[in-house]
């Protein structure tokens, strides 16, 4: 097999600011429409981009259906993607009418100025000085996750992807919305779901059946979406009849004054969109992620070894805050580390060409689908050497000052990347400092998983770890 190096492809250090003139079209699978493309495209995403990576190089092409497909993975197009070109590049239309069905027009679909106010609007509700409470919520929901697990056989097999999600769905409630969730909590979690499958479906789907047909999956679809909407405008509903804010994400969206004109606030019906995207996007990615990081801990015992020896060094057998996520450094470079392997968001949303455009040297036709994976980028040797091997060190001290925002960007890139990245990566910090302290993980012999592309990146089969005391504070 050839390595990233020698593969034959249009490689230059920086491809940027050349003057190559635009070629005809860029290397790739040549098909007539396609069809074998997208039917190994949708039956197994991940090993089927890297195999264009590494036979075809930094940019390919090919033919999907009626649409010309463009694929970046050099960190110098990602960057034109996310910044330069990005107004030219909006979010691809079929994706974003799925999506609309039950997100509205909140920060990941919107565009233009409108996009620019929300942003302004919601940002206030991401600052490090509220992380504090934040902060208390995510570890009162780990220790109690954590005391429910004592009082089971020592080496007791736990599902992790379902504890993890249920985990980040009562942190969501509590720090989005201030509830506690009870019985609720398996109506969500089975909404959630529903709406992942719906939409990974319905993105490959050429035709999109209305939903006043009678066929179960939309009864099912409407169900979630009816039961997510009804919830989130009760909330909303709740706190302006009261006035009061108690320091949740709905209070603060509903009193927030945009910075640059003080008469614009947001209305009840935008508040619902991004309490929406915040609420489902907030929870099932950072699931996703500390799935993953578990499955490295049994994967890796020394470097669980070494994340225990740094909690009890810094944290003394006392619960953590928000203080001490700085204080974690070693902590905080695993959980990056996971997130280069097993990115929950694997690339950066499908844009579409509003009209022709010149990226990497290429013409880029109006209408084009413009694709980057962050999942293929992380893994090129020429910026994580050795790219298959889990090594954290590459996220300490001065090695991650040389990691560029666009060879390594699991929550996006440039403006539009994720608001809420700082909150989910404390969110990990706090999760696993909390349970680490207090248990030892481990997998079963041989027990490997392969990674299922679904809204968030998740393992396949789920992950059933084993679970021993390690202290009872």
């Amino acid at each position: 097999m050839q390595t990233p190096i020698d593969r034959p492809r249009p490689l230059l250090p920086s491809l940027s600011g050349t003057n190559r003139p635009a070629e005809e079209r860029p290397p790739g699978p040549r098909e007539l429409f396609g069809v074998n493309f997208v039917r190994r495209f949708r039956a197994a995403p991940l090993p089927f981009l890297t195999e264009l990576h590494n036979r075809y190089g930094d940019i390919v092409y090919s033919r999907m259906g009626p649409y010309r497909a463009f694929f970046f993975f050099h960190p110098d197009q990602i960057r034109e993607i996310a910044t330069e070109k990005a107004k030219l590049l909006p979010k691809l239309r079929f994706q974003v009418r799925v999506l609309r069905q039950w997100d509205g027009n909140g920060l990941l679909l919107s565009e233009g100025e409108f996009w620019a106010r929300q942003r302004r609007l919601v940002q206030p509700t991401f600052q490090l000085k509220r992380f504090a409470v934040y902060a208390d919520v995510m570890v009162n929901k780990s220790e109690r996750l954590g005391d429910g697990w004592y009082g089971l056989p020592e080496s007791s097999p736990i599902d992790m992807e379902a504890a993890m999600t249920r985990l980040t769905l009562e942190i969501a409630a509590k720090t989005f919305f201030d509830i506690e969730l009870t019985q609720q909590i398996d109506d969500l979690r089975k909404a959630v779901a529903t709406l992942s499958a719906t939409a990974v479906r319905e993105f490959g789907e050429i035709i999109h059946w209305p939903n006043w047909i009678p066929l179960p999956r939309l009864r099912a679809k409407k169900w979630a979406i009816n039961y997510l909407d009804s919830t989130i405008r009760q909330f909303i509903a709740e706190r302006r009849k009261t006035g009061e804010d108690r320091g949740d994400l709905v209070s603060m969206l509903l009193a927030a004054v945009d910075a640059e004109d003080s008469k614009t606030r947001m209305s009840d019906e935008q508040a619902r969109d991004e309490a929406m995207v915040l609420f489902l996007a907030g929870h099932d990615t950072t699931a996703a992620g500390l799935a993953w990081l578990w499955y490295i801990m049994g994967k890796h015992p020394e470097v669980q070894r070494k994340a225990h020896q740094e909690i009890e060094s810094v944290l003394e057998n006392n619960c953590p805050d928000f203080s001490d996520v700085a204080k974690l450094p070693f902590l905080g470079a695993v959980i990056k580390e996971t997130l280069r392997l097993y990115p929950p968001a694997i690339g950066i949303f499908a844009r579409e060409a509003n009209q022709q455009i010149e990226l990497g040297g290429y013409e880029i036709p109006k209408g084009s689908i413009v694709y980057a994976f962050s999942y293929v980028t992380h893994r090129d040797e020429r910026w994580f050497p050795d790219p298959e091997r889990f090594d954290p060190e590459r996220f300490l001290g001065e090695k991650e000052q040389k990691v560029s925002p666009f060879a390594y960007f699991p929550f996006g890139a440039g403006p539009r990347a994720c608001i809420g990245a700082q909150f989910a990566l404390t969110e990990m910090t706090l999760v696993a400092a909390c349970l680490l302290r207090r248990f030892q993980f481990s997998l079963r012999p041989g027990d490997d998983r392969e990674p299922l592309t679904h809204l968030s990146l998740r393992p396949r089969g789920g992950l059933s770890m084993l679970v021993s005391n390690r202290c009872n504070p």
